[in-house]
């Protein structure tokens, strides 16, 4: 990530209006950063490659308004709790992204193949760990499946066969 110039930004809500902080990761403070995805105000992540000092336009207009799409990877899920833990789906937003951050995509795809554990499915090409805990998937027709990832995704596949 920071070999590319991209920064990571939790998206915070403040309040019921719908105001946001960003709030950026630093590696002495990944334990922060993970704690977000516990908290309820938690909305989503993104990776940019947008220069910071513009975050006060970011904060007037939404993060994905006009120019900064084009910097950007919007990740949405990851909010966990005890028992479950949402599907993390990534996007880039604009169709057409800067070099910097297109670099930084398919860096990181490269870097998702070498995580120990680490499967990808061979129809749908997303990455998952086997995991113990429930997966609830962000996906909103598949919102009230509580299986174990593994059998939701076996299930996906023996039905599309």
């Amino acid at each position: 990530m920071l070999s590319h110039g991209v920064n990571l930004y939790a998206e915070i809500f403040v309040n019921a209006q719908g105001d946001r902080q960003y709030s950026s990761f630093e590696i002495k403070k990944i334990d922060l950063f993970a704690s977000y995805f516990k908290d309820t105000a938690y909305n989503s992540f993104f990776f940019s490659s947008y220069p910071v000092k513009n975050i006060t336009q970011i904060k007037d207009s939404g993060y994905f308004y006009n120019t900064p799409s084009t910097y950007s990877i919007e990740v949405n899920g990851g909010r966990e709790t005890d028992k479950s833990r949402e599907l993390i789906q990534m996007r880039m937003i604009s169709k057409n992204p800067n070099k910097q951050i297109q670099s930084f995509y398919r860096s990181f795809q490269r870097d998702l193949k070498k995580i120990s554990g680490l499967q990808m499915h061979i129809q749908k090409k997303y990455f998952y760990l086997p995991t113990e805990k429930i997966i609830i998937p962000a996906n909103p027709h598949s919102q009230n499946t509580r299986d174990n990832w593994e059998d939701f995704c076996l299930s996906k596949t023996e039905s599309v066969e």
